[in-house]
Order: C-alpha cells, then structure tokens, then sequence
C-alpha cells in the first residue's frame, strides 16, 4: 500500500505536468488535485474498440465521458479507482443524470486480460448499478491497438515483465463533445475517502451536463 502511495505521488507530480504540457494549473483541495480546461481543453481522436457492451466508439457521443485507467490484478489502486466510480454511479443515478454520462474504463493489461475477466470483476463491484442503467464500459483491444488509445490520452502505462504488474497513470479523465477538459488525481488522503473524490467529480459532470444542456438549446 505504501508503494501505490508513492506510485500515485509520482503520477501527480510527474504525470500531471506532462499530460498538461507543462503547464500545472490545477484547482487542489485535500482530496484531489483538479486540471481544467483553462489548461487542457485539448481535441482527442474516436477510437473504435472492442468492450465488455460490444463494439463502441469512444468518447461516447452526447454525453460526458469519465475515462478510467484500470486493470482487474492491480493490487490496489485500480481497486480504490473502482470504489471512487460506485460513488459515482450512485450520484449519477440519483441525480437523474444515468442518460447524460458515459464511464469508460481504459484497460491497462492487454498482455494477461480480456473482456470476460472485465465483465466479472464489473459485475462483482457494480452489477446492482449497471442493471439500472448506469453506463460502464470496459475497453480492451489488440496490444497495438490499445497502445494508440493510450497515446492519445496521455495515459502512462508501463509493464513490469519479471512481476506482470502495470504501472500507470491512476484518476479520472473527463472528455466532453470530443475534448479533453478534466483531469482529476485523488490525493493520498482521497484514496482513503472514495466518496469524497467522487462529489468533486460528480459536480464536474454536472456542470458539464447542464451545458450540453444549455448549448443544445433545451
């Protein structure tokens, strides 16, 4: 647990910059560090993949897209990723909103995983929320290809060889009408408190909901 600490440091500190192009303007509370459009704001391409809902095109059209890097043997911080998502569902659900968000879990570990163990391990943490409609897809392609979706997201994702175990980058990013507009990494002390992080994310959705609303006219 102490090395996901350190591995989650390192991503904030190192990653963050980088995915940002160098430019750290983020919003922190005590829970989460927060990049926003003012920063990011960046066009990503539509990859189209094979998923635990069949075929998709993602970012998913006409909703707000929370992309999740994962993968069902990490030994823990996908695992707190996983709890912070339930969070969510649940806001999502009862705020109303099951039709306006899409969740997308990246998946990290072509080399030793595929859709079946996604769909178990879905299932096993969420199947209560996925049967009332809240949409979480877990995408995994061919090595080569998922190492495209990867680039384009700026997600950090690297294989040990001698343990199997994948480093990568661990938060959430949120992609609206085809652009890349949030990065959200929980701080130490968010990991620990999963509904906590998962209220700064939900008022992103929100927000963002409510201006596809206004932008569409209705």
């Amino acid at each position: 647990m102490i090395l996901a600490f350190i591995v989650a440091y390192i991503v904030g500190t190192v990653v963050i910059p980088w995915m940002a192009g160098g430019r750290v303007g983020v919003g922190s509370s005590s829970y989460a560090s927060v990049v926003g459009p003012d920063m990011l704001n960046r066009t990503v391409r539509s990859f189209t993949l094979n998923s635990t809902f069949g075929i998709i095109t993602i970012p998913i059209e006409g909703r707000v897209n929370v992309l999740t890097p994962q993968y069902v043997g990490c030994p823990d911080v996908c695992h707190w990723e996983t709890a912070i998502l339930v969070a969510l569902f649940q806001h999502v659900y009862e705020g109303g909103l099951v039709d306006k968000v899409a969740f997308v879990t990246i998946g990290v570990d072509p080399w030793s995983e595929n859709l079946d163990v996604a769909r178990g391990y879905q299932m096993v943490k969420a199947g209560s929320w996925i049967e009332k409609g809240v949409y979480w897809a877990w995408v995994y392609d061919r090595l080569d290809v998922m190492e495209e979706v990867w680039r384009e997201y700026s997600i950090y994702v690297e294989r040990d060889n001698r343990t199997g175990l994948v480093n990568h980058f661990a938060g959430f990013l949120v992609v609206v009408d085809g652009k890349l507009k949030y990065l959200i990494v929980p701080t130490a002390e968010g990991w620990a408190k999963p509904a906590s992080v998962a209220s700064i994310i939900y008022d992103i959705i929100r927000r963002e909901v409510e201006g596809m609303r206004g932008g569409s006219g209705g």
